[in-house]
């Protein structure tokens, strides 16, 4: 494909557990001015909770988490999920890494959630992977609808950007048994390229 960015697939990334000794990732990742470039599709009142308490949370095993990274690059993404609630769903959030989009590529969020998910789904206690995602954001929705999520609702005025607005949140859900895989996901990338 000459003169197209190349679509990133999840084969070319590696996942990893986090651990207490990356927090140095969590502070780039998670840093006030990493949130201000990603505009209004960034929540920062989450996030700052986020810096300060999410490893300890997976040390604790409150919580899962992953970096996707690419041999020779680095961390692309941050992971991480969170039962929400009810026994056996979870919920999420995937932060791609400062300078990713030096790559030049396309599909890198959707080739680093689909590792995530691979991951999550391993533990049998994870039935459902639920989640809301702003309107305003339609390469995040783009993305759960390749993963398999189906659209199950709107939650009006839900979540409010860093500039005070509130918009409306699609409600996203995944079951285990919805689930196809990286592997699937990745062939589905092919087939559209």
């Amino acid at each position: 494909m000459t003169g197209t960015e190349s679509r990133m697939l999840p084969s070319e990334l590696k996942i990893r557990p986090t651990t207490l000794s990356d927090q140095h990732l969590v502070e780039e990742i998670f840093s006030d001015e990493r949130l201000a470039a990603m505009g209004d599709t960034a929540f920062p009142q989450g996030y700052e909770q986020a810096r300060e308490q999410l490893l300890a949370l997976m040390e604790q095993g409150v919580m899962k988490g992953w970096f996707v990274e690419l041999p020779g690059f680095g961390v692309l993404s941050a992971q991480f999920y969170a039962p929400s609630g009810f026994e056996g769903t979870w919920s999420g959030d995937t932060v791609t890494a400062p300078g990713v989009e030096t790559l030049g590529r396309r599909g890198i969020g959707t080739a680093c959630m689909a590792l995530a998910l691979d991951a999550l789904f391993a533990d049998e206690s994870v039935h459902r992977l639920a989640g809301q995602v702003a309107v305003i954001n339609p390469a995040a929705l783009a993305m759960c609808d390749r993963m398999g999520f189906q659209r199950e609702g709107l939650a009006r005025s839900h979540m409010a950007t860093p500039a005070g607005k509130r918009v409306d949140a699609v409600m996203v859900g995944l079951l285990r048994s919805e689930w196809a895989g990286a592997a699937a996901v990745e062939q589905r990338l092919l087939a559209e390229s």
